[in-house]
């Protein structure tokens, strides 16, 4: 399987099963879990909740039967609404992000640190900036992500955090391959994250979309503490995993 369709795949939203399995799915066409699990690259054990997210996702549909049928969904038409779906975040992001600026635009209290505000574009600028965050951490690290392997590129800053005794904790969605992330910092999860939210240290926070290809960087305590208010409730509604 070529992994630059792999890669392509993963710009879309798939994580790396996602992206292994509906590839897999696309080259027969419609199959079962046994004749899937032959041909391609993903634990059997997994390949069921794997592939129940990928019908979320728009990109499998499950024909009920004994056993259960799977087709995957013509590229073409997947990866367009998928596109749809993902210029639609980015606007949602765009407003919430705006909001946000209006609320400290609007803010007149006196000795109130001033907001450093940087809107970051591009995949790669996003990863860089989080890993300086990772580094400039302190004390405690709150991750909340639709997709923890997103992380898979920030292991190295997050182990060296954990090295400095930094309290990391990490709420992301349910069917998350989340076992080698268990070794970094405490993981719960829940059915649906809309976009992702970092806050280090009760002074700076990172929002970006699902896909975080812009982001907004914070660099002031009341709008920290302001996400992370909400990153607490988040993770009070979240489950411990099994």
């Amino acid at each position: 399987m070529a992994n630059n369709i792999l890669e392509k795949l993963r710009l879309f939203g798939l994580t790396d099963y996602e992206a292994r399995a509906y590839s897999a799915l696309a080259s027969i066409g419609i199959g079962n879990v046994t004749e899937l699990s032959q041909i391609c690259d993903v634990p059997r054990s997994n390949l069921y909740g794997v592939l129940e997210s990928l019908n979320e996702k728009g990109f499998v549909e499950i024909q009920k039967g004994r056993p259960l049928l799977f087709k995957a969904v013509e590229p073409k038409k997947a990866l367009a609404q998928t596109e749809q779906k993902i210029i639609e975040e980015l606007k949602q992001a765009k407003k919430g992000i705006l909001k946000e600026f209006d609320k400290i635009n609007n803010t007149k209290k006196k000795n109130v640190e001033p907001a450093l505000i940087w809107g970051i574009r591009g995949y790669s600028s996003v990863m860089q900036q989080l890993k300086e965050m990772i580094k400039r951490c302190r004390k405690e690290l709150l991750i909340n992500t639709p997709d923890i392997q997103l992380l898979e590129e920030l292991m190295p800053e997050l182990e060296e955090a954990k090295k400095r005794k930094i309290q990391i904790r990490i709420a992301t969605e349910k069917n998350s391959n989340i076992k080698k992330f268990r070794k970094i910092g405490v993981i719960r999860v829940r059915n649906k994250i809309h976009g992702i939210d970092v806050v280090s240290d009760d002074s700076e926070i990172l929002i970006a979309p699902v896909i975080p290809v812009v982001a907004a960087w914070v660099n002031n305590a009341e709008m920290a503490l302001h996400v992370k208010d909400f990153l607490e409730l988040v993770w009070r509604d979240s489950e411990i995993p099994g």
